[in-house]
């Protein structure tokens, strides 16, 4: 059940990432809240259920067309896994962690994807893409996960813990 529900929440953050969040920018980015929700669910469930939403929030991501089908899918899927595997070494801090994950993360994504979608070929300056792309969107996006996180905590509490 709560795959179900993760997998509405991940429909709904879609649908808010391509409409809403798409008007509300922080210096010229907007924030990518399918990667922060894979974030957060692989803290909060581990590595296989980030992984099985890290691959869901990529095919979406492939479908709404940003970028070459598939890069999107892969990269989130290993973000999901590999946050669950490494989430479980940290004291669960909820806010600060979810920052740092995210942030960790969307860096990650952001030098990976521009490496392979435009430096190998000889477009665009790393500098540039640094400094207006990367780091406002890792910013951006690790707020908006702090908050992520928090609700995924409380619907978690309200609907999914089973009574001793």
């Amino acid at each position: 059940m709560r795959g179900v529900t993760n997998s509405i929440i991940a429909i709904l953050l879609c649908a808010l990432q391509t409409t809403v969040f798409d008007k509300i920018d922080f210096f010229g980015t907007r924030p990518n809240l399918l990667l922060a929700f894979t974030v957060c669910v692989a803290l909060l469930y581990g590595s296989v259920e980030g992984g099985g939403i890290g691959l869901l929030c990529g095919v979406m991501t492939d479908v709404m067309g940003y970028g070459a089908f598939g890069i999107n899918s892969l990269m989130l899927m290993y973000i999901g896994i590999g946050v669950g595997l490494v989430s479980k070494r940290f004291y669960r801090i909820e806010g600060i962690v979810a920052f740092a994950f995210s942030f960790a993360s969307t860096f990650t994504y952001g030098i990976v994807y521009f490496f392979f979608a435009f430096f190998i070929w000889g477009n665009g300056s790393m500098w540039f893409a640094f400094s207006r792309r990367i780091l406002p969107e890792s910013i951006y996006t690790s707020f908006m996960a702090v908050l992520l996180v928090i609700m995924l905590k409380h619907i978690n509490n309200r609907f999914f813990v089973r009574e001793a």
